[in-house]
């Protein structure tokens, strides 16, 4: 008797819900000896399939000749004109060289040899077939060649332009400093053969000596032989740019002004050092008050601290009259 259906679908769903639990059921172990055997195998394979590979008489059916076979006749047929009918005979006579030749097996650098002779042809071939495009690109490629001599050569000129510019301005600059006057001209006079450079008298000498003059330019018998002596003598100094102090007036007058400077810059310095003494002691007296201010707060702020420990509310206090005293 067989159940409802209500039970059947129910022990359906219970029997999915085991398989779910458990899994599907997994082949048979296999033992020690054969799982040896079976990895032996899988090694003789791989190698068998590699010596395969390496044999050119076991070559699958897409062998390396196969490969350059398909190549080469990729290139052939992007080729016109009548090469075709000859690249093919080439091909044939590669591909069946084994055949003809049966002293001697064909290797593949012997394979490569030809088809990189087979190329070169055909390039060349292709070359000469196309003649307008070889000179277009011989007429490109020797553009290029006189465009770059035309840069070259340019760049030399330009290079030759700057020396040639440079020459001609350090030639100008010799040339114009041969011909440089200097205002300090030597005339020749007796008193500068010597050689010795003369130092620059003061003005109190130069007053002095001017003085002199002056003094001997008053002599009835010698005075006009001085004094042209004199003036023929400062005429040359000035047209040599040299500065003449012979009058005793200015000389005075200059002197008296160069004192009064000096007298003056010396009264600015001295009240420059007493206002700077003036400030070093009030900085000084204001950090002495400062100190001084601090002890005095630190001690205070001690005698606070001490007064505030001793006190005890109930106990210490000051009282005018005694506890226990009489009441008036």
């Amino acid at each position: 008797m067989s159940p409802p259906p209500c039970q059947r679908s129910s022990m359906t769903k219970k029997m999915k819900k085991l398989k779910s639990v458990c899994g599907p059921a997994s082949p048979p172990e296999l033992n020690k000896a054969k799982k040896a055997l079976a990895k032996k195998e899988t090694k003789e394979n791989i190698k068998k399939a590699r010596r395969d590979t390496l044999d050119p008489e076991k070559s699958s059916s897409t062998s390396t000749l196969d490969l350059l076979k398909q190549n080469l006749e990729k290139e052939i047929a992007n080729k016109a004109g009548s090469d075709n009918d000859d690249v093919e005979i080439e091909l044939n006579l590669m591909v069946c060289g084994s055949e003809d030749e049966e002293s001697r097996s064909v290797t593949y650098e012997e394979l490569r040899q030809r088809l990189r002779r087979k190329i070169e042809a055909m390039s060349s071939a292709r070359n000469n077939s196309n003649p307008e495009k070889h000179d277009k690109e011989k007429d490109r490629l020797e553009h290029r060649e006189r465009k770059r001599k035309r840069l070259a050569g340019s760049e030399d000129v330009r290079k030759l332009k700057e020396d040639k510019f440079t020459d001609n301005v350090q030639k100008d600059t010799t040339e114009a400093a041969k011909e440089l006057t200097f205002g300090h001209v030597k005339l020749g006079d007796d008193d500068d053969q010597s050689g010795k450079k003369k130092r620059k008298l003061s003005k109190v000498k130069e007053l002095e000596r001017a003085r002199k003059l002056e003094e001997a330019k008053k002599d009835p018998e010698k005075g006009e032989v001085i004094a042209k002596k004199h003036s023929w003598k400062a005429a040359t100094s000035r047209a040599a740019g040299i500065k003449i102090h012979d009058d005793p007036k200015l000389l005075d007058k200059s002197l008296k002004k160069e004192k009064k400077t000096h007298e003056n810059s010396a009264d600015k310095w001295k009240d420059r050092i007493e206002t700077q003494r003036k400030k070093v002691t009030e900085k000084q007296q204001k950090r002495a008050d400062n100190i001084k201010d601090r002890k005095e707060q630190k001690r205070e702020r001690k005698i606070a601290k001490r007064e505030k420990k001793l006190l005890r509310p109930g106990f210490e206090g000051c009282k005018d009259q005694p506890l226990n005293g009489a009441k008036a």
